[in-house]
């Protein structure tokens, strides 16, 4: 299935663990089961016997359910699929601006996943992202960056004048 949108890799998503690890000092490091990670990607990218999700919503869905469900990390599962979904909404155009009705979606696919309301949970991810000018949105971003004198780690100079 060939589409337009940007994928994590197993690596992005080790790496947004390894943050959350690293974040948390009562957070507990350690991957049980890799191939679990590179299931749910290949799902969301090419589906499985016929069927794929088609719109980010769906595939954002199914990216959260089963790097949840499926408990492919020791510790911190519910937090690297949001903070993946998070960074897979936003690289593909979208700001998720999720509330606390997503702590309690995340709670019900790790505990019991098939009573999840597949249409009531798209549609909660629907209503929490917009659409963004990703090109505008970096920009932003590297101009905050700029003016707090962190412009180095863009590439660009920390002088607020240039």
């Amino acid at each position: 299935m060939a589409d337009s949108f940007w994928y994590p890799s197993v690596e992005d998503v080790l790496t947004i663990h390894d943050d959350i690890v690293s974040e948390y000092a009562d957070t507990h490091s350690g991957i049980q089961n890799r191939g679990d990670i590179e299931f749910a990607l290949h799902y969301i990218e090419e589906g499985r016997f016929g069927t794929a999700p088609e719109t980010i919503h769906e595939k954002a869905f199914h990216l959260l359910r089963l790097l949840v469900a499926n408990h492919p990390f020791v510790d911190a599962n519910k937090r690297t699929a949001l903070n993946t979904a998070v960074v897979f909404y936003f690289l593909n155009g979208y700001r998720f601006e999720y509330d606390d009705e997503v702590r309690s979606l995340l709670k019900q696919f790790g505990t019991d996943e098939a009573a999840v309301d597949e249409a009531a949970a798209i549609e909660y991810l629907r209503s929490h992202s917009e659409e963004i000018d990703l090109a505008g949105a970096i920009e932003e971003w590297r101009d905050d960056l700029i003016r707090y004198g962190l412009g180095e780690l863009t590439g660009g100079s920390s002088d607020p004048n240039d």
